[in-house]
């Protein structure tokens, strides 16, 4: 048998194994069903088989060399010593985190759209229709900003700021639960969350975000929303993840395709717990310190920047290789 019929003919279980070690290396040999993990196993086999197979026939060829690190690595998933829970959690954070969410980048991206997108209108309607825009706003903003005209706040919006920060991180973490909680309401819920949200953020934006305080107000707003709003998107898409199972299950009952749906809908909302606690001590620490409102302000772009590059860089040069 000649070397290029040797590696068509086994191609897709090497292909296979590799895909189902580097998922088990990322979320550990538990996370696999008895059906995947049955199915790696034989998939070994075969490789160790195959690898004998090439070190007789094809010794130092690149096909040799390719199974030796394939069935090496099997080998020290399926068989080496488990990692412990705190390693393979930070193990996920690190790589399979990032990769879940480029993985559910659909889902992310209707999230995103209905807050931003929600937002956007409640910006509009605080410009054409103020007492309107007042009565969408959640009592405890209502409350915070008083009666007065607030589409153009006095020289006391230095007092009121910090009441107004912390509203907004207290609705923000409740908006964040109701957004995953809503998806088992076939994502209604979900959506109202989400666009209600959006609707807020738009309307402060349009009220005080444009004026002279402009500046103030991002700097209350930017450096924990930049954390804040992507955890309120991810539960969102976790949120609607549930929601696209229920509503869309194809050949499954609901009952089954909601279950295979929670395992990558609570993980995607677990992750966004990390950045709602980052951006509640931004919130309690930053936001009442004495800085510059443009440091403030660059110091939220920079934590933006950051998120991204952990969401779109980690996994890929793996997974290239």
């Amino acid at each position: 048998m000649e070397e290029r019929e040797f590696v068509e003919g086994s191609r897709a279980a090497w292909q296979r194994l590799a895909e189902l070690t580097e998922r088990a290396h990322v979320r550990g040999v538990d996370a696999l069903d008895a059906a995947t993990l049955k199915r790696m196993h034989e998939d070994y086999r075969r490789a160790a088989a195959d690898l004998a197979y090439a070190q007789t026939h094809f010794a130092g060829s690149q096909s040799e060399r390719a199974l030796n690190a394939l069935v090496s690595q099997a080998h020290g998933v399926l068989y080496g010593r488990s990692q412990g829970r705190l390693s393979q959690a930070v193990r996920f954070m690190a790589v399979g985190y990032p990769r879940l969410v480029r993985e559910h980048w659909r889902t992310v991206a209707l999230s995103a759209l209905l807050l931003f997108g929600s937002g956007v209108l409640g910006a509009i309607i605080a410009a054409v229709d103020p007492a309107l825009a007042r009565t969408l706003l959640p009592q405890m903003l209502r409350d915070v900003l008083g009666e007065k005209e607030w589409s153009a706040p006095s020289d006391g919006f230095a007092t009121m700021a910090p009441l107004v920060s912390a509203a907004i991180t207290t609705n923000n973490i409740q908006v964040s639960l109701y957004a995953f909680a809503g998806g088992i309401t076939f994502g209604a819920l979900t959506a109202y969350a989400l666009v209600q949200n959006g609707l807020m953020l738009g309307i402060l934006t349009g009220a005080i975000g444009t004026g002279r305080h402009a500046l103030e107000f991002w700097s209350l707003i930017v450096p924990h929303g930049a954390l804040e709003l992507p955890a309120i998107v991810l539960a969102g898409a976790s949120g609607l993840t549930l929601a696209r199972a229920l509503v869309a299950p194809g050949d499954l009952p609901r009952a089954d395709a909601l279950r295979a749906a929670s395992q990558p809908a609570v993980l995607l909302v677990l992750g966004a717990v990390p950045l709602l606690l980052v951006a509640g001590a931004i919130e309690g620490f930053l936001t009442p310190a004495r800085l510059d409102p443009a440091a403030k302000v660059a110091f939220g772009g920079a934590m933006a920047f950051l998120l991204g590059v952990y969401v779109l860089l980690p996994g890929r040069e793996r997974r290239a290789r």
